[in-house]
């Protein structure tokens, strides 16, 4: 499974020398803000972690994102529809389940039923941004956020 989400960037971590865009920074009418990126197994596991400035679209890094998809179904949300990110899934060896936009000509091939386990991608971002440090960001580098979030994954994993 695969989506993200918009993390709020605390005006503290916005002042440094470095361009904002290397910093994982964009810029949205509320502010600065980042998104994580993640892909997660069926019990809701981080696999891959990838923080973007907050304004890029998330299907720009959807492929660097899932990884190898050989005999694996991906479940995606609407914005991850794309005819370029289904070929790079086919090809792949893999099957995507994700349902089309609504203004699409041609159908695609989608299953409610399945298509409703998506909630453990969800799941996932909600219990790691428990963490106070990975809900708001407060670091101006990229590098040292990510490694809290990557804390905050790990503890995920162990928690039982």
């Amino acid at each position: 499974m695969i989506d993200a989400t918009h993390i709020k960037v605390h005006q503290d971590a916005c002042r440094h020398p470095q361009a904002p865009e290397q910093r994982g920074l964009g810029k949205t009418k509320g502010g600065r803000n980042s998104k994580l990126n993640a892909c997660v197994n069926g019990k809701g596991k981080a696999l891959f972690i990838l923080l973007r400035p907050g304004n890029e679209h998330e299907i720009l890094t959807a492929a660097q994102t899932l990884g190898n998809v050989a005999d694996k179904v991906v479940l995606a949300d609407r914005g991850f529809d794309s005819d370029k990110l289904r070929e790079h899934i086919k090809s792949a060896g893999g099957v995507a389940l994700i349902p089309g936009k609504k203004g699409r000509k041609d159908p695609v091939f989608y299953l409610p039923e399945i298509g409703r386990r998506r909630r453990v991608v969800e799941n996932f971002f909600a219990r790691i941004k428990r963490h106070r440090r990975v809900n708001t960001r407060y670091d101006r580098l990229a590098e040292t956020y990510m490694a809290f979030v990557c804390l905050a994954a790990i503890a995920d994993w162990v928690r039982f």
